[in-house]
């Protein structure tokens, strides 16, 4: 039986200050509306530098420190297994700015749930904030946060 399988490597990161979180309003339409910033994890490419690297791409700040809490299963379209690794940050330098992939906004984490979030993010959101879970697990309809 051979176990090797087709896999998206990518990441998302909340960062924290004090009561709000940096969001994401995304305009791509094959996903759209609130989320958190991140990006795909580059061939050779660890992944905590790919959520560097993906924060100050997407909103010019550089995080330091970020701490992964937890990860998203999934398969896409094409069968593929796609890996969400979630993280949170609650430092930063730089001056915060928009890039193609939506608008930025300071929120406070106790309204995110009053926003359009983009599609299966609110089953997200307690990874990011609840010690206890680690993992959002999706596969072929059955779903499930662990």
């Amino acid at each position: 039986m051979d176990r090797h399988q087709k896999v998206t490597l990518t990441n998302m990161c909340m960062l924290q200050v004090g009561d709000q979180v940096l969001t994401l309003n995304r305009t791509d339409p094959v996903w759209p509306g609130v989320t958190f910033p991140g990006g795909h994890v580059d061939p050779g490419e660890s992944i905590h530098d790919s959520v560097v690297r993906e924060m100050q791409e997407e909103t010019g700040l550089t995080i330091s420190d970020p701490q992964l809490v937890g990860i998203k299963e999934f398969n896409d379209a094409e069968d593929c297994r796609y890996l969400v690794f979630f993280y949170v940050a609650h430092h930063y330098t730089g001056k915060l700015q928009a890039s193609a992939e939506g608008n930025l906004a300071w929120k406070p984490l106790a309204t995110l749930d009053q926003q359009v979030l983009a599609s299966d993010f609110e089953n997200d959101l307690p990874i990011f904030t609840n010690p206890q879970l680690s993992e959002h697990f999706w596969w072929h309809g059955h779903n499930q946060t662990v």
